[in-house]
């Protein structure tokens, strides 16, 4: 999801019956509509965090029009603070640059998934559906393939 797509995401696009976990993305950049699948297999640490959450100790559930992201405040999480926290993450694991600038930005994880979808054979759509690009083409980027998976296929072995 793109970092806009989580601060804007509220409870009550939060599906999480068994067999149908997924967020529905509302403000999407390319202005539609989508739904993010999530599941016990595929992303298991977010399912029991988004879980954990609705259903805070003491406290009430939230309601379906409050955001799932807030600052220790209780406050929106700004696009700001959630770059604050990325750089903060990437100088404690060591990711970051000369200047200790973060090497990476939260947006190049979804060219690393989109990457990685596409080199474990998954199809281009679904990795389109995954990645939220309307036009395929977008996603036809990340289906490069490198010269050892190519020639692997040609041998009829897998790539090394």
């Amino acid at each position: 999801m793109r970092a806009g797509e989580v601060l804007e995401l509220r409870w009550g696009d939060v599906v999480l019956d068994a067999g149908r976990e997924a967020l529905q993305i509302r403000e999407a950049k390319n202005g539609a509509e989508r739904t993010v699948i999530l599941g016990p297999r595929a992303t298991p640490r977010s399912v029991r965090g988004l879980r954990a959450a609705r259903r805070p100790h003491g406290r009430p559930a939230p309601a379906d029009h409050e955001v799932v992201f807030l600052s220790n405040r209780g406050t929106r999480v700004s696009y700001d603070a959630l770059h604050y926290q990325w750089a903060r993450l990437c100088q404690a694991a060591g990711l970051v640059n000369e200047a200790g600038a973060p090497r990476y930005t939260p947006h190049q994880l979804c060219h690393t998934r989109g990457s990685e979808l596409i080199a474990q054979g998954q199809r281009v759509e679904i990795v389109q559906r995954v990645l939220g690009h309307r036009d395929i083409r977008s996603t036809l980027g990340y289906a490069e393939l490198q010269d050892a998976h190519v020639r692997a296929a040609l041998e009829g072995r897998a790539a090394q």
